[in-house]
């Protein structure tokens, strides 16, 4: 008999790709969670950054090229201003900065995040950090960053799929993955993480979050 495990934490969707990829299809939502969104939160609005459960913001195309820092961590510039450009639409939709987690795979892009929270005193309640700080928890959106963005299509250690497993399923009401889809998909298992985004989500050009 095989177990089936009943979660009582993320929208189905979210659940789905982690069931599906890491754990054979034998977790399921429980009823009470299994919709769930963030509009259904106390004051929150719903317009159309809070009504997707799974959004997927393309830096493809958009310029945003990864930079090394001096302690050889990477960084990219353009894609924290998208991610903190998505958490500023949320705040203003009502939901609550202290709901909202940013995780980035990289000690730079997380020091990087956390500066631009700094100049935005409505985002200071926001919890920015890499993967592994938020082992255990939930926030009832998250961002991830993905910072990877480079013309040899390297990935690094974003093809750990423990890693990638517990930074989309931190997530209760919403996952947002900011990546360059053209760089992040070199790796079979990235790309169907993409490819369920997009089939699953709605699908963004990063161009729209600029001048934000």
């Amino acid at each position: 008999m095989s177990m089936l495990t009943v979660q009582y934490r993320m929208h189905e969707l979210i659940m789905k790709w982690s069931s599906e990829e890491l754990y054979d299809s034998k977790i399921r939502a429980h009823p009470s969670v299994a919709a769930h969104v963030l509009f259904d939160l106390d004051d929150v609005k719903r317009s159309s950054s809070t009504e997707p459960t799974l959004l997927l913001i393309d830096i493809a195309g958009c310029d945003m090229e990864e930079k090394k820092d001096e302690e050889d961590s990477t960084l990219n510039e353009g894609e924290a201003e998208v991610a903190i450009a998505h958490a500023k639409r949320l705040v203003h939709s009502g939901v609550q900065a202290s709901d909202i987690g940013v995780i980035a795979p990289y000690a730079a892009q997380v020091v990087l995040l956390k500066m631009m929270r700094s100049n935005e005193d409505k985002l200071k309640d926001i919890e920015i950090s890499t993967v592994d700080g938020f082992q255990g928890r939930e926030k009832e959106a998250i961002i991830i960053s993905m910072v990877r963005s480079n013309s040899k299509k390297e990935v690094g250690f974003l093809s750990d799929r423990r890693r990638m497993n517990v930074a989309v399923t931190r997530a209760r009401r919403q996952c947002c993955l900011v990546c360059d889809t053209e760089t992040v998909s070199s790796d079979k298992f990235l790309k169907r993480l993409v490819e369920y985004f997009e089939e699953n989500g709605e699908y963004l050009s990063a161009s729209e979050y600029s001048n934000e």
